[in-house]
């Protein structure tokens, strides 16, 4: 529910931006300003990739991180018990 009310919201707001016009008599529908709205589009998509790439850089990190930290836990762990 939640998806189809935001890409519905998003269409709007896209039609907005594009100056959407209709009329009736005689029948005609344009998109004054498509260009905007195709630009717009690109830069969410844009946004959306980088967002992406920076999680998944984040993760690997952290991951990475979390190894090493648990290779130092159990090299002292593993000292304190030969002692």
């Amino acid at each position: 529910m939640k998806v189809a009310l935001f890409i519905i919201s998003a269409i709007i707001v896209f039609l907005y931006i594009g100056h959407f016009s209709l009329t009736i008599k005689p029948f005609n529908i344009s998109l004054m300003y498509w260009h905007r709205s195709v630009g717009v589009v690109i830069i969410v998509v844009g946004f959306i990739v980088f967002n992406a790439g920076e999680r998944i850089t984040g993760y690997k990190e952290g991951f990475q991180d979390g190894v090493k930290k648990s290779i130092e836990i159990l090299e002292r762990n593993m000292k304190s018990k030969e002692s």
